[in-house]
């Protein structure tokens, strides 16, 4: 059991809201018990006392006291929209798109998606691997605690596959985020397919069920222009859902594509960057309750921002993603993600955050994290500040210590002292 105490504020995303002066007790994995005042409100001691049932089962020692330092604390960030299993960089073509390349013509002459799916392929599967858990540990480092992770960029059943299985085996590994697997085989058309495209996307309909016996737990696809169409992201998520998998979609980002209403009309959990979407599509995405899932690094190298204050009007829950992918995002922090969707997206502070913990948790069908509340899991992460305005602050705000299932996380925090989950109060 570990007793984290002297929080300066607590933002709960819960109708709690932040509480200030806090204590959360974290036990086998779980939050057992937090109180704290309101801002603006005298603390009464009851309210930061935990019961004595929960002190008693700590055993005669107590609890294993942490002394937050008047920090803040949040839950565990969430990713709810990453690309991170690959080989290469496209960094010649990034510098190019700078200069006012274009992107479908890039992809014309064999770049983007293409080029990374070559240099994938060639890639041996322990350097693949070695290559994917260090970009795991970025995320553990800078606080966020649940990763969505597509694969993608291999096209071929056996790649695929086994980049699910590598995924999934890495899942519960307590050194990483938690991990949720997104089988994403219709990504593009592979580019030395030179068969139908009907045909390629029959196999990846084929794929589904073993990418979900593998450890798949979601279906994705690309519905755009240069990638598939409505009709033919319909059949790939058909299928995928047969198969027992929940459904996501890339959708209206590179024109209206009709993802959006897609999305809607099969009741999609998320749909992913929405650049183009207009009102007739939030409102689709309300009424269905599928949540759009915003990246906005990748929105600002494309130059074109996604209408997230017409989404979140229309009553559209929002989530948020690195979209950490070769081409157009490099980073592994969704702190800089929170600041971004505040400066670059309109959100609030308070907006941004809820769409970096809850948010997330929605749009990965998740109701066991994303939040400060007694049974959920004990992913929590005190900053290195006093405020959740330092979010948009700092733009790349630290961690300075992150609890994984009420754990220290070894990857995680950056504590100047360099101890994680010491007993001393006040260290």
């Amino acid at each position: 059991m570990k007793l984290l105490h002297n929080i300066g504020r607590l933002v709960t995303g819960t109708d709690r809201g932040v509480l200030t002066g806090a204590v959360v007790v974290l036990q086998e994995g779980r939050i057992a018990w937090f109180g704290g005042g309101r801002p603006g409100t005298p603390e009464r001691a009851e309210a930061l006392r935990p019961p004595a049932r929960l002190l008693e089962a700590a055993g005669p020692d107590g609890p294993e006291a942490v002394d937050c330092g008047g920090r803040l604390v949040t839950a565990g960030l969430i990713d709810a929209h990453t690309h991170p299993v690959y080989a290469g960089t496209r960094h010649a073509e990034i510098a190019r798109r700078s200069a006012g390349a274009d992107y479908a013509a890039i992809a014309a002459e064999g770049g983007g998606i293409a080029a990374t799916v070559r240099a994938t392929r060639a890639a041996a599967p322990g350097d693949l691997a070695a290559a994917l858990r260090g970009r795991l540990k970025g995320w553990a480092r800078q606080g966020t605690t649940t990763v969505e992770a597509k694969t993608g960029y291999h096209l071929e059943v056996d790649g695929e596959l086994r980049d699910v299985a590598l995924l999934a085996g890495l899942r519960d590994d307590p050194t990483l985020p938690r991990l949720v697997v997104t089988f994403l085989g219709a990504h593009a058309l592979p580019p030395d397919w030179e068969g139908p495209r009907d045909t390629y996307l029959d196999a990846v309909c084929r794929w589904c069920e073993p990418a979900a016996r593998a450890g798949a737990e979601f279906c994705d696809v690309f519905c755009d222009q240069g990638a598939f169409t409505v009709a033919e992201a319909r059949r790939v998520l058909v299928a995928g859902r047969a198969a027992g998998l929940r459904l996501r979609i890339h959708a209206d980002e590179l024109q209206r594509s009709g993802g959006a209403q897609l999305a809607s009309e099969l009741g999609c959990v998320s749909a992913d960057h929405l650049l183009r979407a207009e009102a007739a599509d939030a409102g689709a995405l309300a009424r269905a309750g599928v949540v759009a899932t915003l990246c906005p690094v990748t929105a600002l190298a494309m130059g074109c921002l996604p209408p997230a204050r017409l989404l979140l009007d229309a009553g559209v829950t929002v989530a948020l993603g690195t979209d950490h992918n070769p081409g157009t995002s490099g980073t592994t922090s969704m702190s800089l993600v929170v600041a971004l969707a505040v400066a670059a997206l309109g959100l609030s502070v308070d907006e941004a955050l809820t769409a970096a913990t809850r948010g997330g948790a929605a749009a990965l069908h998740l109701g066991d994290r994303g939040r400060i509340e007694v049974g959920s899991l004990a992913d929590c992460v005190a900053w290195e500040a006093d405020h959740e305005g330092a979010f948009a602050w700092a733009m790349g705000l630290q961690p300075w210590r992150v609890w994984r299932g009420g754990e220290p996380d070894p990857a995680g925090g950056t504590a100047a002292d360099g101890v994680v989950g010491d007993r001393a109060v006040g260290r």
